[in-house]
């Protein structure tokens, strides 16, 4: 496996968990190539990687030729920056789906980064979401599928999120208070998430995995 060269593409390179998969796989000799896909450059410069700068609706030209084994997809808003469902829809769901459909011959393994709670049938919009992610994937038919739901993610975010930021600081006092049933919704570092897709992306199981949680830190 040591000699074995993936290609990676990520998507939200940018954030909290993205930024960290793409720090791993640069740094991952199993990984010959590295893309990424943004509206703006990451200021990183390396000889694996290669950026794709494009908007969301024309990223199928920019990706159909490529040849990408591997895809990790970290991408998410928050109501505060896409107040407009239907644009919310395009980045969280239509925007990976349209990656996972255009690079389904390729590619073998899709990593996604969902949510705890994510359930098709929640009356909750972002869990409903986030369901609805996961059974668009699944559907794709990609050969394995692993999909992680974390709970709340600890870490340096670039942009500033006050609720989040309160709640980081409060974590290590409230998961004393999380045990058994509830373990799975203690706080997790977007290190330990990252490391766990990429652990699991090169390793040799085929079909849907979901990890909660406790299982991302036991994989990580």
């Amino acid at each position: 496996m040591s000699d074995t060269k993936y290609t990676a593409l990520i998507l939200g390179a940018t954030g909290l968990v993205g930024s960290n998969v793409l720090d791993l796989l640069l740094k991952d000799n199993k990984y010959g190539r590295i893309y990424t896909v943004s509206r703006r450059k990451i200021a990183i410069e390396h000889d694996k990687l290669i950026q794709i700068i494009s908007e969301i609706d024309d990223i199928e030209k920019h990706i159909k030729n490529i040849n990408i084994t591997h895809i990790f997809s970290c991408v998410g808003s928050t109501a505060a920056k896409t107040p407009n469902q239907t644009d919310y829809y395009k980045i969280d769901l239509e925007y990976p789906l349209k990656v996972a459909t255009t690079l389904k011959d390729t590619c073998k393994v899709f990593s996604l980064v969902s949510s705890i709670g994510a359930n098709p049938s929640s009356k909750n919009f972002y869990l409903k979401l986030k369901g609805e992610v996961e059974e668009a994937i699944q559907s794709v038919g990609i050969e394995t599928v692993h999909i992680f739901r974390p709970s709340l993610l600890l870490g340096d975010r670039k942009e500033f999120r006050l609720a989040e930021k309160i709640a980081q600081i409060l974590s290590p006092i409230i998961n004393l208070l999380l045990f058994g049933k509830y373990k799975d919704y203690r706080s997790i570092r977007a290190r330990d998430v990252a490391s766990a897709m990429v652990n699991m992306a090169a390793g040799d199981k085929k079909g849907i995995h979901i990890y909660q949680t406790s299982h991302i830190k036991e994989v990580a």
